[in-house]
């Protein structure tokens, strides 16, 4: 165990790597190379695997001010840290003591300078750390109490502290923040479109048809209705035509829809209605032409007595003449 004069420094030495660099020096003071802890990127290296610790001259161990640097093996394994990796170097001394004094015994100074390094280091690389830890204010109440909540309270939870008394507690549960945070954007543009920062004033539109929108949402069940026949509904846009040449005709189908029509209309759907209209189907020519000498028929029917006694009279005439007379 050397002994040198132990200055007042950071007990801690950090590096970003390059990929390249494999030597990391530090400047504060140890008694030996096991009381150098190496991490990287957060985990912790082990020496003589990972590394070395090295004198200026590059001989396995320390200076002789307690010094030194760590040198990260190449071979057999390359365990240079890559690049943008966080190198931290930091002493970590055992709490414990290598001298012991017996009563009568003598003390040396060399003993006594030992134990007074050792135990300004230990002090020293506890400033360090302490200075890294979450401490209270000096204006903070003296009896301040930032002991952490139980395990089984602040598992999964983030660290929140009292609105009140400022003691620590557990907050909300990590995910339902994550959450909150993976939607950040979201909330922004809601707030921006809420106070008119976005031109849309959407949430203001919306406020300004508020009556319409609790309609809606009373036929709530009509509306999914629709959207269920959405296919239909597509289909009879499709036949818009067609319906409004329907529609033009109203008026004609409301005649058909009479019930004298529709009796009209079951008749003509018998078995033997539909035998005759068949049976006419071929002479509809000459129906036609009937039809078309309506005015000489009605004529013929007039007069159908006279004709029928000049048929008469004609028949005796041609009998006399017939007969000689």
């Amino acid at each position: 165990m050397a002994t040198f004069s132990i200055t007042d420094q950071t007990r801690r030495a950090q590096f970003t790597a390059n990929g390249s660099t494999t030597e990391f020096s530090f400047s504060f003071q140890v008694n030996n190379t096991s009381e150098i802890k190496v991490d990287v990127d957060g985990t912790l290296k082990t020496e003589s695997t990972h590394y070395d610790i090295k004198t200026s001259s590059n001989s396995v161990g320390l200076n002789t001010d307690g010094t030194g640097k760590v040198v990260f093996r190449t071979s057999p394994s390359n365990h240079t840290p890559a690049n943008t990796s966080v190198v931290s170097v930091f002493s970590d001394l055992p709490l414990s003591r290598t001298s012991v004094y017996t009563s009568g015994g003598n003390i040396t100074a060399a003993s006594l300078e030992n134990d007074f390094d050792t135990l300004t280091m230990i002090l020293a690389s506890h400033e360090e750390r302490l200075n890294r830890a979450m401490v209270a204010p000096v204006r903070d109440a003296v009896s301040v109490d930032l002991t952490l909540p139980d395990k089984d309270d602040r598992k999964g939870r983030v660290l929140g502290f009292n609105a009140t008394t400022g003691v620590a507690e557990q907050g909300p549960l990590i995910a339902d923040v994550q959450s909150l945070a993976n939607i950040t954007a979201d909330i922004a543009t809601l707030a921006d479109i809420e106070d008119g920062t976005d031109a849309t004033n959407a949430i203001q539109s919306v406020a300004a048809i508020a009556s319409n929108v609790s309609t809606v949402a009373g036929i709530a069940s009509n509306v999914t209705a629709v959207a269920g026949n959405a296919t239909n509904i597509n289909a009879v846009a499709a036949d818009a035509t067609d319906i409004g040449a329907v529609a033009a005709k109203a008026t004609q189908i409301g005649l058909l829809g009479t019930t004298d029509a529709i009796a009209d209309m079951n008749t003509l759907g018998t078995a033997d209605i539909v035998s005759d209209m068949n049976d006419l189907a071929p002479v509809a020519a000459n129906i036609a032409t009937v039809a078309n000498n309506t005015a000489n028929i009605n004529t013929v029917v007039a007069n159908i007595s006279t004709i029928s006694q000049k048929a008469t009279v004609d028949e005796a005439t041609a009998l006399a003449i017939a007969l000689g007379g």
